[in-house]
């Protein structure tokens, strides 16, 4: 067996570059359709380094698993972090390994794509949500009350460099456009949070992105909080699928709010 081979298949798929704070490493495995990758980040004043993810990995995570603070999850999260020698600070959404010194680097680098490759695991066995008519009903309600007053367009991206295609993006005349995303679960949400920060800060256009929600428990009260504080309204559709739509009709018409 020709060991060369063995280690270049191994090699020829690592991507190392250099970014301001140190190293950024992308990987041959696939987390959730995208490299994996993490950061190398060091030295600090006493010569030591950090090995780091970009802070997307663990809402990745909550999107998918709206669970994640039970009991039984939150231990096994715990114990995974105990084994590969890692830490999560949650304000920062922030998985990492360190302090360490030069010659720890690679050891602890394969222990944390172990980590990140055990969460992927942990994800991918998260049962599908059953399937809803709320997508039908909310579909036909929009297209009611708006079809006639403004363009829209479903399962189509808000800017061809945003990921993520809403359900419908809504354009009236002389208005920014409003995009639509249909949310029965934590990772259809994130997807929105997603596309409104790459639309305003990568795409630079005016717009508007609105999560219409089936039920009040249709995401975690974590997640809740989180969109809530980033995207343009999380109007509710059941129980006064009515009130939602006109919400929608405000943000897609520019209407003042109506006081009643």
């Amino acid at each position: 067996m020709n060991v060369d081979m063995l280690c270049k298949a191994f090699c020829d798929e690592l991507l190392v570059r250099k970014v301001p704070a140190g190293l950024a490493v992308s990987t041959g495995y696939d987390w959730m359709g995208e490299p994996l990758g993490f950061y190398i980040v060091g030295p600090d004043n006493a010569g030591l380094y950090r090995i780091e993810d970009d802070g997307t990995i663990m809402p990745m995570i909550e999107a998918y698993v709206s669970n994640l603070d039970s009991p039984t999850r939150a231990t096994a999260l715990e114990q995974m972090l105990t084994e590969f020698g890692a830490q999560y600070e949650e304000e920062r959404r922030e998985l990492s390994i360190g302090p360490l010194k030069e010659h720890q680097i690679p050891r602890a680098a394969i222990s944390f794509v172990g980590l990140l490759l055990r969460l992927q695991d942990l994800v991918l066995l998260t049962p599908e949500r059953a399937e809803s008519t709320f997508r039908e009903d909310a579909t036909r309600a929009i297209h009611n009350s708006l079809g006639n007053r403004a363009e829209i367009r479903e399962n189509e991206s808000i800017s061809p460099n945003v990921d993520f295609p809403a359900d419908m993006i809504i354009e009236a005349t002389d208005h920014p456009p409003v995009a639509i995303y249909l949310v029965m679960s934590d990772q259809r949400v994130l997807e929105a949070v997603v596309a409104q920060m790459s639309a305003v800060y990568e795409a630079h256009m005016p717009c508007s992105v609105i999560a219409l929600l089936e039920k009040p428990t249709s995401i975690s009260s974590k997640m809740l909080r989180y969109a809530a504080n980033r995207l343009t309204a999380l109007p509710i559709f059941e129980g006064d699928n009515e009130t939602a739509v006109q919400r929608i009709e405000r943000e897609v018409l520019g209407q003042a709010r109506t006081v009643h």
